[in-house]
């Protein structure tokens, strides 16, 4: 099983991938509603970031998307000698990295595979023992596709190719998320709606373009990803991007009145 780094997962999804089996329901309670379930070789973790979980544990877990680093906290009183977690730091498990930073979000974006870096045993939080585990992450399908800085996005139109560059702020699962859960998933400029012409394979998709290009003086700082970010379809992408400096959406939307 493969999955994509920054797409959204529910557990059930996750569950469906592991037993190749898309009829699959989720078992009702079990390690599978907790915040990680080991199946085989592999540890999927289901990991709440800057928000409590929906049992009310708060656990500091941090990622960082330009290192592709993440600090994660296993359960309550786990430490390095638990047999899953011994396997886990001896490299025999394998770790899958599941985010979200809306617990009222059953999805959670694929944040990558993970490398243990280094662990602390005993380490306090609200009152409770956990071990902590920095992990390195990448990806399982290619390492070039993880975003970590810039990635060039190739859209055909009728005269051939246009190279989009997209910043890492786009393409960071947490603006991103913000972004779709605000504005939709229909196209800020042409209005394409791939739900509607795709059915359910469209569902939940779309690109994000960030307004002010920090090549035109935009900042990664304070990105507001209501205000900065806009749902836009890939042909619209390509278009603004055709010129440089980039059209403004705004810009594109009066060319297609136009027309």
């Amino acid at each position: 099983m493969k999955f994509k780094i920054k797409d959204l997962y529910t557990r059930e999804k996750v569950y469906q991938l592991v037993y190749e089996d898309e009829s699959l329901k989720l078992p009702k309670g079990g390690n599978w509603a907790t915040g990680y379930v080991v199946e085989g070789e592999e540890l999927f973790a289901f990991i709440n970031l800057g928000v409590a979980g929906r049992t009310g544990h708060d656990w500091p877990n941090q990622y960082n998307d330009i290192a592709r680093e993440l600090i994660w906290f296993g359960k309550t009183n786990t430490h390095s000698n638990q047999p899953v977690i011994k396997k886990l730091l001896d490299g025999e498990i394998k770790f899958h990295a599941f985010g979200r930073w809306n617990n009222k979000n059953t999805r959670f974006a694929y944040l990558g595979a993970g490398k243990v870096s280094s662990f602390t045993d005993n380490v306090d939080v609200n009152g409770s023992n956990a071990i902590r585990i920095l992990f390195q992450l990448h990806d399982e399908i290619a390492d070039s596709d993880t975003g970590r800085a810039v990635q060039e996005v190739s859209t055909q139109y009728n005269s051939g190719y246009a190279k989009i560059l997209v910043n890492r702020y786009e393409r960071d699962p947490y603006l991103r998320e913000q972004c779709l859960e605000a504005n939709g998933f229909k196209c800020a400029v042409c209005e394409f709606d791939f739900l509607s012409i795709y059915g359910e394979l469209g569902r939940d998709f779309c690109h994000v373009h960030h307004i002010h290009p920090l090549s035109e003086g935009g900042t990664e700082l304070n990105i507001d990803p209501i205000r900065d970010l806009i749902p836009i379809c890939p042909n619209c992408h390509a278009m603004l991007h055709r010129k440089s400096p980039a059209l403004k959406p705004n810009e594109l939307i009066d060319i297609i009145k136009q027309q």
